[in-house]
């Protein structure tokens, strides 16, 4: 363990792993499984500044548009003043925020800052809903909050290399003060790889989907490619789990769990159980990231076939743990992938030992801390 003290910086409360898909939280457990001392200087926020401008945000929105307040001038300059005071009087060796572009890029400090993030708000822009609409004036703003941040930092760490390449490109960030680092899985429990294989699947190809937003997770062409795949002839079903269809529909292959409760005994379990149970985790997103539970899925040997789009790629090494098919694709392609893996001998299972063997070695938080501790070292010595 490195002798270091290390300055957390979140609105959030990492305790909860609800915050920011929890992934602030096992951010916040990594750093501590490698330096001595990790100090929360959150949860904070200028509650007056947020107050103006949740005001201004609930007037654009009147207007048929938006205000992103929290990567303002005003809402970041004030971040800088109040984590600024919490830094007063204290020595720390380093700086760490997950998706902290507004709370640390006004602090002034001669401690090197770093960090964590699954996107650049230049490639978000009118690519996911919350940044459609802005003013103009916002849309600026957010993006100089974001470029000054991330230049005035000692290291950005991405978790994709879309995201790296677009800050390179668009803001002109060096490679120097960049680093590229896969998420992990947002579970404290997952299974061993001993118990993953010995687990016996039944003889129907099963798919999964778990998200939130039906239409947002492309859940339509998951049924789609349900249907595609029964027309070529396999026994296939699909579960889609989090979220529910606009409209109903009638399909007896089709299943819907609209919610799980994962921070529930009851319902880890069934989370698990369905990990486990299903041969394909298929996600065709309109928009992402860092899809965190594709790790989810490595772990329990779950091969993805996922959209390419945003920052998928990060997560998804092809042909070892999944396949990224064309964005624009309703169904065939997804279809026509899991019946060529499903009609070559042993490819499925070849699939599946590559597939945990990424999780083993890649999508996972020790991993993730150890090369967190590899890119940071430049700076700390």
């Amino acid at each position: 363990m490195l002798p270091y003290k290390i300055a957390y910086i979140t609105v959030t409360d990492p305790h909860n792993k609800h915050s920011w898909s929890g992934t602030d939280h096992y951010i916040w457990k990594s750093l501590q499984t490698q330096f001595k001392q990790v100090d929360l200087l959150g949860p904070a926020e200028p509650r007056f500044t947020v107050f103006i401008c949740k005001i201004i945000h609930a007037f654009s929105l009147l207007v048929g548009k938006r205000f992103d307040y929290r990567h303002s001038t005003l809402y970041a300059k004030a971040c800088g003043r109040l984590f600024g005071e919490k830094l007063k009087g204290k020595n720390y060796d380093l700086i760490v925020s997950p998706a902290g572009v507004a709370y640390i890029g006004y602090i002034k400090t001669d401690i090197p800052k770093v960090l964590v993030v699954d996107r650049t708000i230049a490639g978000t822009i009118n690519y996911h809903s919350i940044f459609k609409k802005l003013w103009n004036f916002s849309e600026k703003q957010s993006i100089n909050t974001d470029k000054h941040a991330m230049l005035g930092s000692a290291l950005t760490v991405f978790s994709s290399p879309w995201a790296a390449s677009i800050a390179k490109d668009t803001y002109g960030l060096p490679d120097k003060q960049m680093a590229i680092i896969p998420f992990g899985a947002n579970m404290d429990e997952l299974p061993s790889s001993e118990f993953v294989f010995k687990h016996q699947k039944s003889g129907t190809c099963n798919l999964l989907l778990v998200g939130t937003y039906w239409e947002n997770k492309g859940a339509d062409i998951a049924v789609n490619t349900l249907n595609e795949l029964v027309k070529m002839g396999v026994d296939a079903k699909l579960t889609v789990c989090g979220c529910t269809p606009p409209e109903p529909i009638n399909n007896d292959r089709l299943t819907i769990i609209p919610f799980v409760n994962k921070n529930t005994a009851e319902g880890r379990k069934q989370l698990d159980e369905l990990f486990l149970n299903h041969h394909f985790f298929i996600l065709p997103t309109r928009f992402d990231c860092t899809p965190i539970v594709f790790c989810e899925a490595a772990a329990y040997a779950l091969p993805v076939l996922s959209a390419n789009t945003g920052g998928v790629g990060g997560h998804i090494t092809e042909g070892q743990n999944g396949y990224l098919i064309d964005y624009n694709d309703k169904g065939i392609s997804y279809a026509k992938r899991i019946k060529e893996i499903l009609d070559t001998p042993g490819q499925y299972e070849k699939l599946r030992v590559s597939t945990r063997k990424e999780y083993d070695e890649r999508l996972n938080w020790n991993s993730w801390a150890k090369k967190f501790v590899e890119a940071i070292n430049p700076i700390i010595k």
